[in-house]
């Protein structure tokens, strides 16, 4: 776990202190400008998911680009509760560890391996509504109550992350939504 034993009271719960700095963490360090009122960076890596299907799982990203969604209606509530509503909270909490340990790459992980996890359920969808519901339960499998298992799998099946090449993939989107402007 990413809180060491000092960070934490006689009970093993974290104090408020540490709880108020891991938050600044979050905020500042990790995820910046995922809070602001442009939520610039949040929308940017929603584009650059979307860029990360396109690579690595193209059956999908056409699939899901037949219904004329932006895939950004769908994963910014992952992105913004950290999947709070999307996986059980242990699994949620196993999540949050990585996270700080390895940024925010881990959120691209989750995202593209819950993809790869439902690849065959999604081509069974065939209109809006059944994507919307589709979204919504799809991290609520049998897989996703085994944190150490649902983690394992995901670094095990969504291939190599670099960090320097999703930097790369967020400032390239940074570029377009600044010349959108």
């Amino acid at each position: 776990a990413v809180v060491s034993t000092q960070s934490t009271g006689d009970d093993g719960e974290l104090r408020p202190e540490e709880c108020f700095w891991l938050l600044v963490s979050l905020i500042d360090d990790i995820l910046p400008d995922y809070y602001s009122d442009r939520m610039t960076s949040l929308n940017k890596d929603c584009l650059v998911l979307d860029t990360l299907l396109k690579k690595r799982l193209p059956k999908i990203h056409t699939q899901l680009s037949a219904f004329d969604l932006p895939l950004q209606m769908f994963v910014t509530k992952w992105f913004v509760c950290l999947f709070v509503d999307s996986l059980p909270m242990q699994t949620v909490l196993r999540v949050w560890d990585v996270i700080f340990n390895e940024g925010v790459k881990v959120i691209f992980r989750v995202s593209v391996y819950q993809f790869v996890v439902h690849k065959y359920e999604l081509k069974q969808i065939s209109d809006a509504s059944g994507l919307a519901l589709f979204f919504r339960e799809m991290f609520w499998d049998n897989a996703a109550w085994d944190s150490y298992t649902y983690m394992k799998n995901v670094f095990k099946k969504t291939g190599k992350m670099a960090r320097t090449s999703l930097e790369e993939k967020r400032s390239h989107q940074h570029n377009i939504m600044y010349l959108q402007r």
